[in-house]
């Protein structure tokens, strides 16, 4: 039986929003409670079980809370009973297959990069973020902050990992896999793409060459391989386009007297486009493991869209097609 873990305690709205999270998960059928692992003090979490519908929801006591102002560092060494720490260790005494937190990002990579394995042959791990574009067709960026000075060879590694974690679970088998440059032609960009791309053509990936910014939300391509430092900036710079675009037209729509039911139903429709939510969280590729990153502002939609994706990745065994797709390519390259 595949079980997953859910840190109570990350996010800005916790405990609350993420076990009403796993409620609605528990609800729609994509976990039972004997799959739910909750990390988090226990004298606080018992007694809100029952009333939130989460009877038989096994909890692994974490007494250290984290706050904002905790480094990874501090994590580590100051409050090792943390809530993102102790459910990553569950990973990694297979007790569970993935870990799903809204905490900080940093000491969620940090716990897993030191807690758990890296898979076979993968040299550094990725964080993989999925974005709905045009036509509502999902496209998944990587890395959006794990790594911000990688190698040619981590770039590659990249586009084989999100092309196998989209195969599993978006449906896609062949998605198409672009790496984000300043032009299409291949002499463009820096000397790390330019060897990026060289390898990428000759990997086991439906690999199209390179993509500009303005073709990230075109549907061009379904991965978008880039450096964590890149990937991050292109991430920031979405949210805070998409909540514009929102005020902006909220405004303009006020202003020329539009009906206020149609009003809504355009913002309704605009808003299920651009909202994190709807696939829960970002993905730590790389590690022995499904790790789920997801925003600290995550409500229980999005809590349960991430334990969703979770187990879709679990059942998929996106991380053995990982192993398989990066075996492939080192023997293609020798």
């Amino acid at each position: 039986m595949t079980k997953v873990v859910l840190d109570a305690m990350g996010g800005d709205h916790a405990p609350r929003a993420n076990l009403d999270g796993a409620k609605l998960a528990i609800e729609r059928g994509i976990v039972s409670a004997e799959q739910l692992v909750l990390t988090g003090p226990r004298e606080l979490l018992e007694p809100m079980l029952a009333p939130a519908g989460l009877v038989g929801v096994d909890v692994v006591d974490a007494p250290d809370v984290l706050t904002c102002a905790d480094t990874p560092v501090d994590a580590m060494r100051r409050k090792p009973r943390n809530s993102i720490s102790l459910g990553i260790g569950h990973v990694a005494e297979h007790k569970a297959s993935g870990f799903i937190s809204a905490g900080s990002t940093g000491v969620v990579v940090a716990a897993a990069s030191v807690g758990l394995s890296r898979l076979e042959g993968v040299r550094r791990p990725g964080i993989a973020v999925t974005i709905q574009g045009e036509g509502g067709v999902p496209f998944v960026v990587m890395d959006v902050g794990a790594n911000p000075l990688p190698k040619a060879v981590d770039l590659l590694q990249y586009g084989l990992m999100a092309s196998a974690y989209y195969s599993g679970t978006l449906g896609n088998e062949r998605p198409r896999v672009g790496l984000l440059n300043i032009g299409t032609e291949d002499t463009k960009g820096n000397p790390l793409t330019r060897e990026a791309h060289q390898m990428l053509r000759h990997a086991p990936i439906n690999f199209i060459g390179s993509v500009e910014g303005v073709d990230v939300f075109s549907g061009r391509c379904e991965v978008v391989v880039c450096d964590g430092f890149t990937g991050n900036v292109l991430l920031k710079v979405s949210e805070g386009c998409a909540e514009y675009v929102l005020r902006t037209t909220a405004g303009f729509m006020k202003e020329v007297g539009l009906d206020p039911d149609k009003s809504r139903l355009v913002l309704h429709k605009l808003m299920q486009r651009v909202d994190y939510s709807e696939y829960g969280g970002a993905q730590l590729l790389g590690v022995d493991g499904v790790v789920t990153i997801c925003h600290g502002r995550s409500g229980p939609e999005a809590i349960c869209n991430a334990l969703r994706f979770a187990v879709r990745a679990v059942g998929a065994k996106v991380n053995q097609h990982i192993v398989s797709a990066v075996k492939a390519a080192a023997a293609s390259s020798q």
